[in-house]
């Protein structure tokens, strides 16, 4: 089978309040690998309290619908975290 081209891309930079709390939700998306990385592709980063999504896709229907997964996964662990997280940044 050939592989299509990834033409379409988005970066989006979530801040969040603390690096730790980055480093928390990047863990816990990357767990869910892409079922077709021919067609798609969803690199997970941290920088400072940034969480960074980086999506690459062969159409900008399939991007809309990555993103929008993806986003909603990105609720769901803010949400927790902020429910049960109970360690602070502060001494």
């Amino acid at each position: 089978m050939a592989t299509a081209a990834l033409h379409e891309r988005l970066t989006l930079q979530i801040p969040l309040p603390s690096p730790r709390l980055a480093k928390i939700a990047a863990d816990v998306l990357d767990v869910d690998k892409d079922l077709k990385p021919e067609v798609s592709r969803r690199l997970i980063s941290t920088q400072d309290n940034m969480l960074i999504l980086d999506f690459q896709t062969s159409t900008l229907k399939l991007l809309r619908t990555v993103v929008n997964s993806s986003l909603e996964m990105v609720q769901m662990v803010v949400s927790t975290m902020a429910s049960f997280d109970t360690e602070s940044e502060e001494p």
